[in-house]
Formats: C-alpha cells, sequence, structure tokens
C-alpha cells in the first residue's frame, strides 16, 4: 500500500517541529538568564510562547510545502519563497508597528497569519495572557493553517 500524500507532510512537519521547539526553548532561556527577559509567569509563559511557537511553525511549514510543490525546480524555491516571506516579515508587525501603515495597508496586515502570530506571541510574553486570552489570534492561524495545508497536500509532488 502506498503512502499517502498527507502522511508524508504530516511526519516531516512532526520531524521539524521538534527540532525548531527546542531551538526556541534555547532561544527563550538565552533570553532569560543572559539578558535578563522577564518570563511573567514562569514556566506557564515558556509553555505557552512554545505553543505558539509550535503553531506558527506548522502553519508556516505548510507555506514551505505548498511553494516546493508550484516550484518548477529548485531555482525557482528563492523567489517563491521570498514573495510570501517577505511581505510577511515587512508588513506583519515584526519590525515596524501595523498601525504606522496607511489604512489600505493596515487591512492587508491584518489578513497575514505572522501578524496574528505576533500579536499572540507579544500578548503572552509582555503583558502575561494565557492561550485563553488570544484566542481570536489562535482562531485565525487555525482557519490559515487548514487553508495552507488543503493547499500544500494537493500540490505536493513524489519527485
Amino acid at each position: 500500500m502506498p503512502v499517502k500524500r498527507y502522511s508524508i507532510v504530516l511526519g516531516e512537519a512532526l520531524a521539524r517541529i521538534v527540532f525548531s521547539l527546542l531551538g526556541a526553548l534555547f532561544i527563550i532561556m538565552i533570553g532569560h538568564f543572559a539578558f535578563g527577559f522577564t518570563l511573567i509567569h514562569g514556566v506557564v509563559t515558556v509553555l505557552n510562547m512554545l505553543v505558539l511557537c509550535a503553531i506558527g511553525l506548522i502553519i508556516f511549514m505548510g507555506f514551505g510545502f505548498t511553494i516546493s510543490g508550484i516550484a518548477k525546480n529548485e531555482s525557482t524555491v528563492p523567489p517563491l519563497s521570498n514573495i510570501i516571506t517577505l511581505p510577511q516579515f515587512l508588513l506583519s508587525g515584526t519590525f515596524f508597528s501595523v498601525t504606522a501603515f496607511p489604512t489600505w495597508l493596515q487591512h492587508l496586515s491584518i489578513a497575514l497569519p505572522l501578524t496574528h502570530l505576533n500579536n499572540a506571541m507579544r500578548k503572552v510574553a509582555f503583558e502575561g495572557a494565557g492561550l485563553g486570552d488570544v484566542t481570536h489570534q489562535l482562531f485565525i492561524l487555525l482557519i490559515w493553517g487548514v487553508i495552507i495545508y488543503a493547499v500544500a497536500v494537493k500540490t505536493f509532488k513524489w519527485e
């Protein structure tokens, strides 16, 4: 019996998540112990941040799977990746506040998944919010996850 497409996508995602979460935990701990980043609720804040990291990783891996399925060859992957990642970084409040953008651009920014991940992470990390306090952001991320993995499974190639 052949392996199903979604099994490969899920297996790849789970393997990458484990290593990425270890990296995220390392970064959080360096921030706390070396730079004095305050973890408002201690271990609970760390766990909430790791859950958000996992959700973000899952969604953005879906973008990667979709790009790899759409790309005709290896040389088309970087431009396709840049088309997706650059607007996310610039428009999602990662470097600049979304409120500083013109109104029409704010509407576009609010549609991006990284905006909601950033907002949820800020509330958890800086305001001491729990996951129950960021359900709106989590719902939007869930919608993005369903959409992007549906596209990833459809575009997946065995090559």
